[in-house]
């Protein structure tokens, strides 16, 4: 128990110190009911942080992905992550992949920008991220029903995931390719990985070519 404690206070010491510490001044919002539609937000807020939904941690020290804990992630998705992650290492506190919990809207969207009706085009999905909330990088990996939709849910997680969805950082590149019926998206604070030289080893190591991709900058 004592070490538990010790752990715990450890990653919020850790958490807090990387918040303290960063250039970005944007704080938690309100409760996920404040915002409870789906939709991409309007222009005039997409520099407000994104609200985890109801049952997350947004402390800065999140340790509830809100993704689907009691499931595996898909082996074919996750192999593919390790495979990414051996040709270009992304080395940060307690990384973890989950699988991306379809079903559930509110986490659905926040992880993946993704709607209802958009998630019931996807098969399966994993996200890799750190599991404190002070470390602005995000990796998804998509496998759609139908090939013919890869693009379509490509442009949706690209134009609709919030790049400061993080209690006190934000992205500041997103980048999105598709695969065959994969759809691969990772969005990064530049000084923690570099979003074009991650994809490039991605496609490498993977054995791929990407028919589809598109990228974006954030304002800081």
């Amino acid at each position: 128990m004592k070490k538990a404690l010790i752990c715990l206070s450890l990653v919020a010491a850790l958490a807090l110190t990387a918040c303290g510490g960063g250039t970005e001044s944007a704080a938690p919002t309100a409760t996920p009911e404040a915002t409870p539609e789906s939709t991409p937000l309007p222009d005039d807020i997409l520099n407000q942080p994104a609200t985890p939904p109801e049952g997350g941690v947004d402390d800065g020290m999140a340790v509830t992905p809100g993704n689907d804990t009691a499931a595996e992630p898909d082996s074919e998705l996750s192999g593919m992550v390790d495979t990414i992650y051996e040709a270009y290492p992304v080395e940060l506190m307690m990384m973890t992949s989950s699988a991306v919990n379809l079903g559930d809207e509110s986490w659905c969207t926040y992880n993946t920008g993704l709607t209802a009706e958009q998630a019931a085009l996807v098969d399966a999905g994993v996200l890799s991220e750190s599991m404190t909330g002070s470390q602005a990088y995000s990796l998804v990996l998509l496998r759609v029903k139908d090939e013919a939709d890869a693009q379509t849910i490509a442009d949706a997680v690209l134009n609709n995931i919030q790049m400061n969805k993080w209690v006190c950082t934000m992205a500041d590149k997103a980048r999105v390719a598709t695969f065959g019926d994969k759809v691969l998206f990772v969005m990064s604070n530049s000084e923690l990985a570099d979003v074009d030289a991650l994809m490039d080893a991605a496609a490498e190591a993977l054995g791929v070519t990407f028919d589809y991709g598109q990228s974006k900058t954030a304002e800081m």
